[in-house]
């Protein structure tokens, strides 16, 4: 006789508590769950109930969803099985679920290993792996967990981009997903569906004669209804531009596009380009370009739009007072915060709540990192109380994560979680907030937990995978705005 897992487990979790307190403490060995309650770490991480972490491994070219509250593995997919030579899983958003441990699908990129850090530690990798993005599910609902692809989207829409994956909230959410990379500089955006359409696609050109920033829609081949840039083929540059890299592009066209961060409470989003200190702020009803802020202090809101002709708009930028690397929306909307580094360390604010952007002023900075530590990623809590940032350094130094208080745009506490610390993302209750470091991506790697207020250390996990990012799996679509959609 069969029975499925969900039932068996349904019947046995009354019976392996009762066990566990017989002195019996066996575990199922098909648990989709797993019941902890006997166990002694259980009175620790009980209260992370209902947290899915997910773990894209940069250099085991594996993902995996870890179970916060036990901690356990709940399910693990190495990208090889899709025929990937030494596959990178770089970054990853997770859609929505009410019900995370039955089912959920999420959003992954991949980059080929053809960066400096894999010319410093493996270099026999360099010509291996492929651009690429992926719908992927979790299923907890069969005999045993596991992870699939649903969609090789690169495949569908013609286009592979290796970088940030984002998704709609607010006005946008249950509607679009946004992919960007800096080798190619493009956007693109789909529709969540299992069968991804093709929605808009920007793609972003610097002309360093004229000193101007162009940034174009493109479009697919009408008789296909695909673009020509599957795996390498648009690159401008010949690797992703490591962090700290942006005044140093192997090509002077290339911008370093990085992201593209959605508004939670309007109908806008934001291209981030690394290389010019700059964001493209576009309206996502009509898709056009409605002004490009200057991020850098010292500079002015933002740079003057030279001409708009067709589906080209043409801004003069003609000095870069520092780069940035990531930038995005608090959970509330109310600012717009931009992380500035390589030359200036230190992370502007603007005010971000008037629907026209031509409004949009920097009122604040955030600053005191010295000339050593760089603004890196940024992660949100539902209710805006705070900021959260990784504040990066080259090896041997660590870098650290820290707080600011949105009220003063002061630091009022940091952690050294580990070196080559990486994004920050908050469980569903907005209580904690978890970290990820690789180790400079090949030594001490792991999962930090920290209290949002007490400012405690409460957990720490290892992982093997050399994580550059990590989402936790929202449980609605309003949880998702203080996820990976918002910032980045």
């Amino acid at each position: 006789m069969s029975i499925s897992r969900r039932k068996f487990m349904k019947g046995a979790m009354a019976a392996s508590v009762a066990g566990a307190a017989g002195g019996l403490g066996m575990r199922s060995a098909s648990a989709a769950v797993h019941d902890a309650s006997a166990e002694r770490q259980h009175s620790l991480f009980k209260e992370f109930k209902g947290n899915v972490i997910l773990l894209p491994g940069k250099y085991s070219g594996a993902v995996s969803a870890l179970d916060l509250s036990v901690p356990e593995t709940m399910a693990w997919f190495n990208y090889g099985l899709l025929g990937i030579d030494m596959p990178i899983p770089h970054h990853i958003a997770a859609l929505p679920s009410a019900d995370p441990y039955q089912s959920f699908d999420f959003y992954q990129t991949m980059q080929p290993p053809a960066a400096p850090y894999v010319n410093e530690n493996s270099p026999e990798w360099r010509d291996r792996g492929r651009f690429g993005m992926w719908k992927m599910h979790y299923d907890g609902s069969g005999a045993q967990n596991k992870i699939s692809m649903v969609a090789d989207i690169g495949a569908v829409t013609g286009m592979d981009l290796g970088v940030h994956v984002s998704i709609g909230v607010g006005p946008n959410a249950n509607k679009y997903v946004a992919f960007a990379d800096g080798q190619k500089d493009m956007v693109l955006i789909t529709d969540i569906s299992d069968n991804p359409k093709v929605v808009k696609a920007f793609r972003v050109d610097y002309d360093p004669v004229a000193r101007q920033v162009n940034i174009s829609h493109v479009f697919p081949d009408q008789s296909t209804g695909k673009f020509d840039y599957n795996d390498r083929k648009g690159m401008k540059t010949s690797h992703e531009a490591m962090l700290g890299e942006e005044l140093m592009p192997a090509d002077p066209t290339a911008v370093f596009v990085d992201a593209f961060t959605w508004h939670p409470e309007l109908p806008l989003g934001a291209i981030l380009i690394r290389r010019h200190g700059c964001c493209a702020i576009i309206n996502t009803d009509t898709w056009e370009v409605l002004t490009l802020l200057s991020t850098a202090k010292g500079a002015p809101d933002r740079f003057p739009l030279v001409k708009q002709q067709g589906y080209t708009w043409t801004y003069s930028v003609p000095s870069v007072l520092t780069p940035l690397h990531e930038a995005g929306f608090i959970t509330s909307g109310e600012y717009f915060l931009a992380c500035n580094n390589v030359l200036q360390n230190n992370i502007a604010v603007y005010r971000s709540t008037d629907p026209d952007p031509l409004k949009w002023k920097k009122e604040a900075f955030v600053e005191g990192f010295g000339n050593k530590y760089l603004p890196l990623h940024m992660g949100n809590v539902p209710d805006s109380r705070w900021a959260f940032f990784t504040i990066w350094a080259r090896k041997p130094h660590n870098g650290f994560i820290c707080k600011v208080d949105p009220k003063t745009w002061k630091v009022v506490a940091k952690w050294d979680t580990g070196p080559d610390p990486h994004t920050c993302d908050c469980t569903v209750d907005g209580q904690y907030i978890t970290t990820v470091y690789s180790g400079h991506q090949a030594g001490q790697s792991g999962l930090v937990v920290i209290h949002a207020d007490s400012n405690e250390i409460v957990a720490r996990l290892p992982s093997p995978g050399g994580m550059h990012d990590h989402v936790v799996v929202p449980e609605s679509w309003e949880g998702l705005k203080s996820s990976r959609s918002t910032s980045v």
